[in-house]
């Protein structure tokens, strides 16, 4: 495993220019950006909460549109948004709500569950986990390199109001919560590592910290990409302590929403 995030730092740190133009950027935004999904639809419309279009937009021309190989998405965001409304509406009596991602990257996810906080006007805390510096000037692969080498901060400080709730861990999952010291995880969405392992002592950490009612949100359920996350799944659902529900926002990605029954 520290070997793959070894290969994952190197691959952020090592570029020297910006892997695509201006011009490139802006034409994948635009080809994506109106793209609906029906699942992440019928999920808000269930709950009643929808992120506002023009702030998520702006956040993903920032931080969700790179260079790849899969077709870009960011429905993700409004998946975790929704849910995490939801989730805060039917726990009034909460007075802190404490939120753990693994996988930070741009920092896209936490802005989405971090305004979720705002807009619900609670008080609460995201603790994100990423193997990348947060204080390193580096290519995002994202078209505000062409304004120069960024911290994820500098990316990121247009939402000031979100960053307020966001805690920057840095290092690989598995030593961070090691050392990390949190009473409880109302909320969790796990995007780092996709082998078995990992995702085990993730949500391990994150099960021991839950009551029922809370929820973990694993990202990229797909078997053909990464099988490891689906046989987990498969297992979790089998011990029947997380209530599970797939939701697609693409033909390739899907998302497992668990909630803790007991």
């Amino acid at each position: 495993m520290k070997t793959i995030l070894r290969k994952i730092k190197s691959f952020f740190l090592k570029e020297k220019y910006p892997l695509l133009s201006r011009d490139e950027y802006l034409r994948l935004f635009n080809e994506i950006k109106n793209e609906k999904s029906q699942e992440v639809n019928r999920i808000e419309q269930l709950n009643g909460f929808f992120i506002e279009k023009n702030w998520i937009d702006n956040l993903a021309l920032h931080t969700q549109i790179v260079k790849k190989k899969s077709k870009l998405n960011y429905h993700h965001g409004r998946l975790l948004y929704s849910v995490l409304r939801n989730y805060i509406k039917e726990n009034p009596e909460l007075k802190l709500i404490n939120i753990l991602e693994t996988g930070t990257a741009r920092g896209f996810s936490s802005m989405c569950m971090s305004k979720a906080l705002n807009d619900s006007k609670k008080i609460g805390k995201v603790y994100t986990i990423d193997i990348i510096p947060n204080n390193q000037k580096i290519f995002w692969n994202c078209i505000d390199d062409w304004d120069g080498k960024k911290t994820r901060i500098d990316l990121l400080n247009k939402w000031k109001k979100e960053l307020e709730n966001i805690v920057f861990l840095t290092g690989d999952c598995q030593t961070v919560l090691k050392n990390f010291h949190l009473e409880r995880v109302n909320f969790a969405f796990l995007d780092a590592q996709h082998d078995y392992e990992s995702i085990m002592n993730e949500f391990n950490f994150i099960f021991k910290r839950q009551q029922k009612g809370d929820l973990i949100i694993f990202d990229d359920v797909n078997f053909i990409e990464f099988p490891e996350i689906s046989k987990f799944i498969n297992e979790l659902k089998s011990k029947k302590i997380y209530d599970i529900n797939i939701v697609s926002s693409s033909k390739n990605r899907s998302y497992c929403l668990a909630k803790k029954n007991k």
